[in-house]
């Protein structure tokens, strides 16, 4: 068998899947399941932008959110950067504060995860709809903290219009 040169933590090695030599043959896993097979095992997985698209849609969908408002709220905050980091301290694709973390139960280092980040901002997302009550006002929430603000409600209206460009 012939082996396989550098690490899998190396995004080049991978090349979108991960390679699992069993009993002398090579299995090429879907880019999902290798993607998850290496968070599992603390490694970077490259995170592709369909792995990425597919984790937001499945956080949008465990907690009842709109797919396409979800992925605008990705696209705004952070751009889909998955290293995204704000002057104020917000992480990750969803842009989280760390004191926020433990609204989804977890430590805020778990925010640098790409599908840990995506599954609480749509949590705290969810809970701010049922909250306020509407869309809009929880995506002001979401950007500042309450519903009086300015730059809140800009934030509403931009996160909204780009969720229509995506339908």
């Amino acid at each position: 068998m012939k082996p396989i040169n550098g690490s899998p933590a190396d995004p080049s090695w991978i090349g979108g899947v991960v390679i699992i030599a069993l009993a002398g043959c090579a299995v090429r896993l879907p880019a999902d399941l290798s993607y998850h097979t290496l968070r599992f095992f603390g490694l970077n997985s490259g995170h592709s932008k369909a792995v990425i698209g597919q984790e937001v849609s499945r956080a949008a969908d465990a907690y009842g959110l709109d797919r396409k408002v979800y992925h605008a709220v990705v696209q705004v905050e952070s751009g889909g950067d998955v290293k995204a980091e704000s002057h104020v301290g917000a992480r990750g694709l969803s842009q989280v504060m760390p004191y926020n973390a433990k609204r989804c139960g977890w430590h805020p280092d778990k925010l640098w995860d790409a599908t840990h980040n995506v599954r609480c901002g749509a949590k705290i997302l969810r809970q701010e709809i049922d909250r306020t009550g509407n869309l809009k006002d929880a995506l002001t929430v979401y950007n500042c903290g309450r519903i009086n603000c300015a730059e809140g409600k800009q934030y509403a209206q931009k996160v909204l219009s780009l969720a229509k460009k995506l339908g």
